[in-house]
């Protein structure tokens, strides 16, 4: 009778090792934030500027972090021709002391105000059907960007062009 005991109890630890795993992958862990994600909106009012050109008009604001320390921010505007797009998109990496956002299942929402210093600008224009009209011209810069809930201020200077205008990005997002 002791052998069949002991037969039943190593029959139990070997079911028992893969059952635990079962549970260990069926009982959700508390999640965590990702380092990366999107954060989007439709702003109340959005504007492109340089120089004395026109100002730009542009709809949708977006900010992608691919990595804690690494912002890019994107902007549709309307483009000069009736239906064209230029796409207007600044890389920064974000300020000393600041925290990036944080992101979940891919959606970021940030608390406090963003602070990042530019590095890269590019400009992309599409004609009314979507298509690309121009490869990416993309700019080193030297410039700031402030986000916040409420609204967003950017300005970059093309590093190599002394006396360049700047870029400004302005948007009122509530």
């Amino acid at each position: 009778m002791g052998g069949f005991l002991r037969s039943q109890g190593a029959l139990a630890a070997v079911l028992a090792v893969p059952l635990a795993g079962l549970l260990i992958t069926v009982v959700p862990l508390p999640a965590q934030a990702e380092a990366f994600g999107r954060w989007q909106q439709r702003p109340r009012s959005c504007t492109v500027e340089h120089g004395a050109a026109p100002a730009l008009r542009c709809q949708g604001v977006q900010l992608d972090q691919r990595s804690p320390e690494v912002l890019r921010l994107s902007v549709q505007a309307q483009g000069p021709g009736r239906g064209d797009l230029i796409q207007f998109t600044l890389v920064g990496a974000l300020a000393q002391g600041q925290q990036p956002m944080g992101c979940r299942n891919g959606a970021c929402s940030f608390q406090q105000p963003l602070q990042l210093s530019l590095s890269t600008l590019s400009l992309v224009r599409f004609d009314g059907r979507g298509l690309a009209q121009s490869i990416p011209e993309t700019k080193s810069v030297q410039g700031t960007c402030r986000i916040d809930p409420a609204a967003l201020h950017c300005e970059a200077i093309p590093a190599d062009q002394a006396g360049s205008p700047p870029w400004t990005l302005k948007a009122q997002l509530r």
